[in-house]
């Protein structure tokens, strides 16, 4: 490969009569020379470019490798978020079905301890019914025990022809009592009433007991 000091120094040997014209020459050496200088400047800045390019591309090549890496830790991060939020969510969601099986279950004992309640109130309920029950029974057979109208006349019947009621002036005989002192007599006749009625009890008329046929004591119970 030939410089451009060697092309400037060329030099051609005469071919006689007929050779080159030496300005020809020269003209044409200063042209070549020109036109390699400027291949060498232009080489000499495409190799400086290149060198540019290659340091830049280097510089890619190592940001590619950051990149690389970050996007491989952004990746594996991305991978262990998703799976702690997985893990999470999957605790979440258990933590809430445990909790709600526990609030159904204890809803549903509630409930239970509210229909044994129910049920105890209605038992207790049906007993104080037949306690009531059987109490205003009692209450009705000892009244059916009272005397009715009906007896209380036939008692009072039954005594009026036991004890028939007689005036006590109507008892003493006539002849007991002396003429000449009828007016005495007369004036005495009610304490004389009274003695006769003190001294004959049984005469005296009897008021017949409303309760009569009311019977009480063990057999007969109130409460």
């Amino acid at each position: 490969m030939l410089t451009i000091d060697e092309i400037r120094e060329i030099s051609f040997r005469r071919a006689g009569k007929n050779g080159y014209n030496a300005a020809d020459v020269d003209d044409f050496i200063d042209e070549v020379t020109a036109t390699v200088e400027q291949l060498i400047a232009e080489k000499n800045d495409c190799v400086r470019k290149m060198d540019i390019l290659a340091t830049k591309i280097e510089q890619y090549r190592e940001d590619e490798e950051t990149v690389r890496n970050a996007l491989l830790t952004s990746q594996k991060l991305s991978d262990t978020t998703i799976k702690e939020a997985k893990n999470k969510a999957d605790y979440i969601v258990k933590s809430a079905e445990k909790k709600s099986r526990a609030i159904l279950t204890e809803a549903e004992m509630a409930t239970e301890r509210e229909k044994d309640k129910f049920e105890a109130l209605h038992a207790e309920t049906a007993k104080l019914r037949s306690e009531i029950l059987a109490l205003y029974k009692k209450h009705i057979a000892m009244v059916e025990e009272f005397p009715k109208e009906e007896d209380v006349k036939k008692k009072r019947a039954e005594l009026d022809e036991k004890y028939p009621f007689e005036p006590v002036e109507n008892m003493i005989p006539a002849d007991e009592a002396p003429a000449d002192n009828a007016e005495q007599t007369a004036d005495v006749q009610p304490d004389t009433a009274d003695d006769d009625v003190k001294i004959r009890p049984e005469l005296k008329r009897e008021k017949p007991d409303k309760f009569g046929k009311l019977k009480f004591g063990d057999n007969y119970d109130v409460e």
